[in-house]
C-alpha cells in the first residue's frame, strides 16, 4: 500500500469518527414522561414535586402536579443546549406567583432549579432531584 493510500484510508478513518462524534453531541434529551421528586424548603418541609412532560423535538409542553392546589399547565417549554427551561404561574394565597424552571438531564434523574420570579428570600430558588417514573 503506498503512503497516498495510507493517508487516504486515515482521512476516511479521522472524517468519520469526527462525524461520529458531531452527531452524538447533537442528540437532544429526551424529557418525555412522568417525573417526581421532593422540594426541601427553608424550614425542613418537604414537598412532593411532580411533573408529566410531553416533547416534540425542542418544544416541551406539560402538567405539573399541584401542591395543594390545582394542577398546572407548564408554558414556554423548550429545550435548548439539552437544558430543559419552562414556566408556570402557581396560586399562592390568592395571587397568581410565577416561576421559572431550569432542568438539567443526568441518565433517569432531571436536575430541576426553581425560581420565584421576582422574590428574594428563603424558598425564593428552591431545587429537586426528580426520577422518571
Amino acid at each position: 500500500m503506498s503512503i497516498k493510500s495510507v493517508f487516504a484510508v486515515l482521512l476516511i478513518l479521522t472524517s468519520n469518527f469526527f462525524s461520529s462524534v458531531l452527531l452524538a453531541a447533537e442528540v437532544m434529551m429526551n424529557v418525555s414522561g412522568t417525573w417526581s421528586g421532593v422540594v426541601l424548603l427553608d424550614n425542613g418541609q418537604e414537598l412532593p414535586f411532580a411533573v408529566t412532560f410531553e416533547q416534540e423535538g425542542s418544544i416541551v409542553n406539560g402538567v405539573l402536579v399541584g401542591i395543594g392546589g390545582p394542577d398546572l399547565m407548564i408554558s414556554n417549554g423548550r429545550i435548548d443546549n439539552n437544558i430543559l427551561y419552562f414556566s408556570s404561574v402557581r396560586p399562592i394565597n390568592g395571587e397568581d406567583v410565577p416561576f421559572n424552571y431550569i432542568g438539567v438531564n443526568s441518565a433517569d434523574y432531571l436536575n430541576i432549579t426553581i425560581i420565584r420570579v421576582g422574590a428574594t428570600g428563603p424558598n425564593s430558588v428552591l431545587s429537586t432531584m426528580t426520577r422518571r417514573q
